[in-house]
């Protein structure tokens, strides 16, 4: 493991996530840091390392975490702009601009990691936008041969796969096939690996068993890194419509009492990932919480999540 302790999405249930509240977000963190399986937090990145205040997040991010950047909000902000924007575009122009902002997050990075005083960044999840009738594998084979030769301070670059399109649903992202991904990164010659997040496999097949099949993919090709727990539901909930990618909580269970009553994700069904995931780099839990939610209610469904997914991997 490069981190010790699980990754957390924890901005997914911040409560000062979309409109910033510098209180409650130190309050959030100091919660965190007493949670003991902590390692990392996935960080967002939306066009700087902290949506609201980077130098803020410097000074404030305990110092037993290290991080996971995440540019998929930034990557979903673009595209509702440009649909041929992605590393994987088969559009030169949208291909470039994706490239010029994974620039200006490597600089960030260096940035963050300088102002905490340590490499605090340990892998980059990278995406394969835009969606499929705009991408292709060989354009994000050139990216990653390109992205691969700039300095990133050790961190580990990996894709981080997303549900690839399907004719027979609308997607949540419809990027490329996870088979297209894996060739892409084989045929670049680079060290790119792949994470995959239990939610997101789910929403593409609509099965708990496309889960499964994606991390025996990664881990037969040598290249599953990274894998996060995060829930989905086949029925509306107060977090969305069906099968919408929004990191829905654990379904209830006596360790989970703070559950989704419809989530897909139980202890069982991420168990039968992990048996397929052996010798991943990092594992770890995205869990979100409703507008309404409060402070305690944020931190118990972390909590909880990370003692299904401690669970689930015993």
């Amino acid at each position: 493991m490069i981190f010790k302790g699980f990754v957390v999405g924890a901005y997914a249930a911040s409560p000062a996530h979309r409109v910033w509240d510098e209180t409650a977000e130190l309050d959030f963190y100091s919660a965190l840091e007493n949670i003991r399986d902590i390692g990392a937090l996935e960080l967002p990145w939306m066009g700087s390392i902290h949506p609201h205040n980077p130098s803020w997040l410097a000074r404030h991010l305990p110092t037993r975490f290290g991080a996971v950047i995440t540019d998929v909000p930034h990557v979903m902000g673009r595209l509702a702009q440009d649909s041929f924007y992605g590393l994987a575009s088969s559009s030169e122009e949208g291909r470039s601009a994706a490239l010029a902002d994974a620039l200006r997050m490597r600089d960030d990075i260096d940035a963050f990691n300088n102002a905490t005083g340590r490499k605090v960044v340990g892998a980059v999840e990278l995406h394969s936008a835009p969606q499929v009738q705009g991408g292709a594998a060989d354009a994000l084979k050139r990216s990653l041969a390109e992205l691969s030769s700039w300095d990133w301070s050790g961190a580990q670059l990996v894709i981080e796969h997303c549900d690839a399109w399907r004719d027979t649903h609308a997607p949540e992202k419809g990027f490329l096939e996870l088979s297209e991904e894996v060739a892409a990164i084989e045929n670049s010659g680079t060290g790119v690996g792949v994470a995959l997040n239990w939610g997101r496999s789910v929403i593409e097949g609509r099965s708990v068993t496309t889960a499964v099949e994606h991390a025996r993919m990664a881990r037969e090709h040598g290249l599953l890194r990274g894998f996060i727990a995060s829930g989905v539901s086949a029925e509306e909930t107060d977090f969305g419509y069906a099968w919408i990618d929004a990191h829905l909580p654990f379904a209830p269970s006596s360790i989970t009492p703070s559950g989704i009553r419809s989530s897909l994700m139980t202890v069982a069904n991420i168990a039968r990932v992990l048996n397929e995931a052996d010798g991943v780099d990092w594992l770890g839990v995205k869990v979100g919480s409703l507008t309404h939610a409060t402070m305690a209610q944020r931190v118990a469904v972390v909590q909880e999540a990370v003692a299904a997914l401690s669970l689930a991997l015993a």
